[in-house]
């Protein structure tokens, strides 16, 4: 969801789309993307009641673009899959005592929009990561080469195969839930090993796991921990509750994660068109290819997605980076601000295979003993049928 042309424009085709999917003031709804200035202000003004997340991981790239510090990226990922404000303010007091500088950097990025401890319960979804849209966009990649319509087809036929593939697998999959819903569920009841729990009055339960000690009631099937009510999988609070009262996980898991609703989602897909000779006749000018210009100089770009001001360039840093003339050879400026006389460059040492040194060899005739025509002392005397 890109913003190109006038702002007016990028509002008009945003609210054609809000219109079509029936978002109305967006009060159910959550939207996760970068942090893109001009689809912030359209999503503010068209569905106002809309919970808008940020990417985590561009937020991340952009705080510590600078900083190889390995602490700070853990301490950073704690803080962002916290779900509860005093974990998040154990975190950030962790990363405040470590390093105040980007504590106070952290803090203008505004947590709320990328910590899961602000996230409204009733989604079932707690992404705080836009690889979703990421990967969208890497596999029509090849496809943005190509002029607007022919890419406009290639990313129809692209979606049409991927809606009847997903489909053909969720119908073969003979399971209660999906894949990803059966691991989390098992290695939710692999965690409830490791916690105790103590009965309370009114279906309520005390659950103590480590040094952490949650209250969690079957009634309204909640937690303390609040990662059931995000994601609508006991979290090992409460698959300890149900394990210990002869019941299974599965039954209360929501049935957003059911082989039926994901049968359901790729129900209708996309139809497929027909060649240009089988359309219908109308009496319209049809659509001309647009006027030839020059191509922008320099090297081509390769179609990637253009990165707003607010993410992390694929360019390094040019900060403690020293400028070396190339006129003068010394530091601290560059040859447009060079004033001094031109210093000539040195010729470049020819590079050339290095030759290999051979030893003299020595050639033994015998054991130590003289050849033919030498004596013991050395002096050479004339062989037989030599004159002297």
């Amino acid at each position: 969801m890109g913003c190109k042309g006038s702002a007016f424009s990028c509002c008009w085709e945003r609210w054609q789309l809000s219109a079509k999917l029936d978002l109305q003031d967006g009060k159910n709804i959550a939207i996760i993307s970068d942090k893109q200035s001009g689809l912030v202000k359209a999503i503010h003004e068209i569905i106002p009641q809309a919970e808008h997340r940020q990417c985590a991981r561009h937020i991340m790239d952009n705080w510590k673009r600078n900083s190889h510090d390995i602490e700070l990226q853990r301490l950073f990922w704690k803080i962002a899959r916290s779900y509860t404000v005093g974990e998040f303010g154990g975190h950030i007091e962790a990363l405040r005592s470590y390093n105040p500088s980007a504590y106070d950097s952290l803090l203008k990025t505004n947590p709320r929009r990328w910590s899961r401890a602000f996230f409204r319960i009733g989604s079932c979804c707690n992404d705080n990561l836009n690889n979703l849209s990421e990967s969208f966009n890497r596999t029509i990649r090849q496809a943005r080469r190509k002029p607007l319509l022919d890419m406009l087809e290639d990313i129809r036929r692209q979606c049409m195969v991927r809606n009847e593939k997903r489909y053909v697998i969720a119908g073969r999959l003979k399971t209660r839930f999906t894949k990803r819903a059966h691991a989390e569920i098992e290695k939710m009841i692999v965690g409830s090993q490791f916690c105790e729990r103590w009965m309370a009055r009114h279906n309520k339960h005390e659950i103590r796991c480590g040094d952490v000690k949650v209250c969690v009631d079957m009634s309204d099937r909640t937690c303390g921990c609040r990662k059931w009510q995000m994601t609508g999988i006991p979290c090992v609070h409460a698959a300890s509750v149900i394990i210990g009262k002869k019941e299974k996980v599965e039954d209360y898991v929501v049935e957003w994660y059911t082989t039926r609703m994901w049968q359901l989602t790729y129900a209708d897909g996309i139809a497929p068109v027909q060649g240009n000779l089988l359309w219908p006749r109308v009496n319209r000018l049809g659509v001309l290819p647009p006027p030839w210009r020059r191509g922008n100089p320099g090297r081509p770009s390769n179609h990637a997605r253009r990165k707003s001001q607010f993410e992390s360039a694929t360019k390094l840093s040019r900060v403690n980076r020293v400028m070396t003339c190339s006129n003068c050879k010394q530091e601290g400026h560059n040859k447009q601000a060079c004033t001094n006389q031109r210093v000539a460059t040195p010729p470049r040492r020819r590079r050339v295979r290095p030759r290999k040194v051979q030893e003299p060899r020595v050639i033994l005739f015998g054991q130590g003993q003289p050849l033919q025509g030498e004596t013991s002392q050395g002096a050479s005397q004339p062989l037989q049928g030599e004159t002297s």
